[in-house]
């Protein structure tokens, strides 16, 4: 046995054992792989990279600041179809400034590595995988990164395509987080309230949880509660 049949034989005994789905996909990156917490992250279109699942706070945290900031080694790797490695999460202000100053909230370090999700040539998303001790990360630990990934995208294929062919019907294991429902109701309220763009919404959206130290998704719950109006003052 190879050592990626090893890989793959591990990785799908620890997705059965967590029952199935992201979260089960998610905690079984952590324990085939040398990191310490991994996330799952989809990209909806005008909405941009969205967190799916993560295996704690920490990397909970850590993606909704990409989200918010709409920038990062996720997105990045969504856009190249390359992995992105962030070998000092609290150094990464010159590539991705909005991101850091986001991640400054949070005190979050270590390292990050976005390995992207891929179905054929299409990129849907992204495998993060953090190690706590920030320093680069070597080239076996990434080949075994992107192999999980491509173990997750397959388990991917056929739902998004049941989802193509009869939207709203894929099974639980991709079924939308509640966060990024309320992201997407958020959105549509805002077009219809300053009557522009869905991608435009999303833009304002994610400027106003910017600008107050917000998450995107905190700033969601507030528009859809309508607490918050963005044609208004606040």
């Amino acid at each position: 046995m190879t050592r990626y049949e090893h890989l793959t034989q591990q990785f799908r005994t620890a997705v059965r054992v967590g029952g199935g789905g992201v979260a089960a996909a998610c905690h079984a990156s952590v324990r085939v792989l040398p990191v310490q917490r991994a996330a799952i992250v989809i990209d909806e279109n005008e909405a941009g990279v969205q967190p799916w699942f993560a295996s704690d706070e920490v990397a909970a945290w850590v993606e909704a600041m990409q989200a918010t900031a709409g920038e990062g080694p996720a997105v990045d790797a969504v856009a190249t179809g390359l992995p992105v490695a962030a070998a000092d999460l609290t150094g990464t202000r010159e590539r991705w400034p909005e991101f850091a100053a986001a991640l400054a909230r949070t005190h979050s370090s270590g390292a990050l590595i976005a390995v992207p999700l891929r179905l054929g040539a299409v990129r849907v998303g992204a495998l993060d995988l953090y190690r706590d001790a920030p320093g680069p990360l070597d080239t076996r630990m990434i080949a075994a990164g992107m192999h999980v990934a491509d173990l997750i995208a397959e388990q991917l294929a056929p739902i998004c395509a049941l989802d193509r062919e009869i939207p709203g019907q894929a099974p639980h294991w991709l079924d939308r987080p509640l966060a990024s429902r309320v992201i997407h109701q958020a959105a549509g309220m805002i077009v219809a309230q300053l009557d522009v763009g869905v991608r435009e919404a999303y833009v304002r959206l994610r400027a106003y949880a910017f600008g107050h130290a917000m998450s995107l998704s905190e700033v969601a719950a507030q528009v859809v509660a309508r607490r918050i109006r963005l044609d208004g003052p606040e």
